[in-house]
């Protein structure tokens, strides 16, 4: 990485003189150390608490200690390749019903790779299409590629969330600002109102029922189901060109934007050649900056860009070596063995308020009994 790509888009005063070189075998550290997750971006769509996936988990990816001696009936004359790629190509719904069916047929779906995968690092969408009923519509092979998918197809940066109406990947920036008509999710009655489509069109719309909860960085409560809809997908019923629409005509669906974090959920990259996952991080240097006024007035929206980034761990680790603060971090640390002193608070509490994350709160959501 070239010192002016590190250098475009950052305020003056962030970047090292020279690139910084690390050991291989330190990067586990710096991350740990230099970086943080935002949970607060997490719980800003759809979330459920760890402690709700605990009875969930175990009942989803533990096969029994048995052999059957039951078949599956006229299942059992498929040559395994091709049963495997039906189980694939199963909406996760239909995929745990079967799984259910027998002792064999939890065998045969515990087997696949996918499967695993995909319960053991995409619980909380899986969680959230049950909750929503858009279970029918995801098979096992769309969810296994979604986490196998690390770009925001919009932008191209590090992608951790998904909209569930258009299942596509998109980054945290591209759900907050809503600029994308195919992200973009609105509430049922106001597309009508606005399209004038009839009903029976508006029952052609794939859509569900908002979740209880807080969105948006805490800045919205839902407390009330509402039903959403894709609004790209009501561009097309319209018969309208979505790309011939005005941004005065998108103005009036500005004040919808909190169903774009009601239609989303965080999800993290599996990388199938190394078996990590990565969830995505932000600089803890470039917040340490921020808080040092290193910036000046007229650069403090780029460094406000600059803390909320999220990366990927490779893309953490370029920036890293050009990044002067997240290199003092490390420095202080004295190769990750103690704690810098400079460590920012809001570091520690994965972004969140303080109020946020020492409040003894109720669990903003109800525990979703999956197929077992």
């Amino acid at each position: 990485m070239s010192r002016m790509a590190a250098l475009m888009g950052m305020p003056h005063g962030y970047n090292s003189d020279t690139e910084y070189h690390f050991r291989e075998e330190d990067t586990d550290a710096i991350v740990q150390v230099a970086a943080y997750h935002r949970e607060d971006y997490c719980r800003s769509v759809i979330w459920f608490p760890p402690h709700e996936h605990v009875g969930i988990r175990q009942s989803i990816t533990t096969p029994f200690p048995r052999t059957s001696s039951m078949g599956l009936g006229s299942l059992d004359v498929l040559p395994l390749e091709l049963f495997c790629d039906v189980l694939l190509r199963l909406d996760m719904h239909s995929l745990l019903k079967f799984r259910q069916t027998n002792l064999r047929s939890r065998q045969s779906v515990d087997s696949l790779k996918q499967y695993q995968v995909v319960v053991s690092h995409g619980l909380n969408l899986l969680c959230a299409l049950f909750r929503t009923r858009l279970a029918i519509d995801v098979s096992l092979l769309d969810f296994y590629h979604a986490l196998c998918t690390k770009a925001c197809t919009l932008c191209g940066e590090f992608g951790g969330y998904i909209s569930l109406l258009a299942w596509r990947r998109c980054c945290f920036k591209c759900v907050h600002d809503g600029l994308s008509l195919e992200m973009g999710v609105r509430s049922l009655a106001s597309v009508r109102k606005h399209f004038r489509l009839p009903a029976a069109e508006l029952a052609q719309l794939r859509s569900f029922k908002t979740l209880p909860g807080t969105y948006m960085m805490g800045k919205v409560a839902c407390k009330f189901p509402v039903t959403v809809v894709s609004f790209y997908h009501a561009v097309l019923a319209s018969g309208r060109e979505p790309y011939d629409t005005t941004r005065a005509q998108q103005s009036v669906w500005e004040r919808d934007d909190k169903y774009n974090f009601m239609g989303s959920c965080a999800l993290p990259y599996y990388d199938r050649q190394t078996g990590k996952v990565d969830h995505g991080m932000s600089c803890a240097g470039c917040l340490l900056a921020l808080e040092k006024d290193i910036a000046s007035r007229l650069e403090l929206c780029t460094a406000f860009e600059a803390r909320d980034k999220l990366y990927g761990q490779d893309g953490f680790l370029r920036h890293f070596r050009w990044c002067e603060q997240a290199q003092l971090l490390w420095s202080s640390s004295e190769q990750g063995n103690i704690l810098p002193a400079e460590l920012p608070e809001a570091v520690r509490r994965g972004g969140m308020s303080w109020e946020t994350k020492m409040a003894e709160t109720a669990p903003r959501s109800h525990s979703e009994v999956l197929p077992g």
